[in-house]
């Protein structure tokens, strides 16, 4: 029990103060003892030295250990929050990432279904195309037909060939003009020079009259649809050579040759005069 305890005992116990030695006591006495009872109320410090008890020192070193690891789980909390904050925030960012992946995939899927119709639109239409695309040529032509047929059923029966003539003629006319309406034009090939861009030579003719190369005679009419060759045309090709020699030229030409030493005597002979 510390002095203060005891003290504080003393403090709280009852003094018995007797009515009967107060008055026979000594005072002097009594001031002794009231000392007494003041160094006992106070205490004096340097006295207490060894008693003294350090209060504390452990206590702080345990309480900074303590707030040490106070302080050590609130980073731990810290940090653990800001794991938990950029984990939050990288699961936001993935589900973003897959809703754009998933709308490229869409997107992706939406255009390869679209090249395939587009792909299989073309296809039919080129079909379409090179099946009916003729049909306003073949309008055109219809026309020239019913005219050469009935040029056919009014010459049937009569004896002037002219009429036949003039009604295919018209027909002819008729056809030319209604390909003329399309780009379709024919070319004339004979005495023109061969060009293997037009011409398709099936025949080469000699000839003393016609240079190597012209074209003699024409088969086959050639055409263009717009510029481009449609149909070359099928040509005979000339092959120039010298032309025979006859008896009467070789004749001459032995008159000449034997002429010609006469003339060279006379002049030489006037010469010498």
């Amino acid at each position: 029990m510390t002095e203060n305890e005891k003290h504080d005992e003393s403090m709280d116990e009852p003094t018995e103060v007797s009515t009967e030695s107060t008055g026979a006591e000594d005072p002097a006495g009594h001031e002794a003892e009231s000392e007494n009872l003041d160094d006992d109320l106070f205490l004096s410090p340097d006295g207490d030295d060894d008693e003294v008890i350090v209060v504390g020192d452990e206590d702080s070193d345990a309480g900074d250990e303590d707030s040490d690891a106070d302080d050590d789980e609130d980073e731990a909390a810290a940090a653990h929050d800001a794991l938990k904050v950029e984990l939050e925030a990288a699961r936001t960012r993935l589900g973003e990432v897959s809703e754009e992946r998933d709308e490229l995939k869409n997107k992706l899927m939406r255009s390869v279904a679209d090249l395939e119709n587009y792909r299989r639109r073309a296809d039919r239409e080129k079909d379409d195309l090179r099946k009916y695309g003729i049909d306003k040529v073949v309008s055109d032509l219809i026309p020239a037909v019913d005219n050469l047929e009935r040029a056919l059923q009014h010459a049937e029966g009569k004896e002037d060939p002219s009429s036949i003539v003039d009604g295919v003629t018209m027909v002819y006319k008729q056809i030319v003009n209604a390909l003329a309406k399309y780009g379709v034009q024919g070319f004339v090939s004979k005495g023109e020079h061969f060009d293997p861009q037009r011409h398709e030579a099936i025949q080469q003719v000699e000839s003393t009259e016609f240079d190597t190369g012209t074209i003699v005679e024409e088969y086959q009419k050639g055409y263009f649809l717009h510029d481009r060759l449609l149909r070359p045309a099928l040509v005979a090709v000339a092959k120039r050579i010298d032309a025979p020699q006859t008896e009467s030229s070789s004749d001459e030409g032995q008159a000449e040759a034997s002429s010609e030493p006469d003339g060279d005597s006379d002049e030489g002979a006037a010469a010498q005069d």
